[in-house]
């Protein structure tokens, strides 16, 4: 498939592909990872994971907002 898209498959693939599902995977209480999380999962510093993986942030972020919203501050 990756040669298909004119990409190279290497070993830093899976650590991209861990980082890009850790930033946009939904945890099962509707929150997302931090990155500091993420980046001790990798095994490296905050400032070394934004540095290469800040691309892979929360792309729905607006909907993690509404999740907080309507779970904790309507709730109370």
């Amino acid at each position: 498939m990756a040669e298909v898209e004119g990409q190279e498959c290497t070993p830093y693939s899976f650590r991209h592909r861990y980082a890009y599902v850790a930033h946009n995977r939904i945890n099962k209480n509707g929150t997302y990872r931090s990155p500091k999380q993420i980046a001790d999962a990798m095994g490296h510093d905050l400032e070394t994971h934004l540095k290469s993986y800040s691309r892979f942030n929360t792309k729905d972020l607006e909907n993690a907002f509404d999740y907080y919203v309507k779970s904790v501050v309507i709730k109370h």
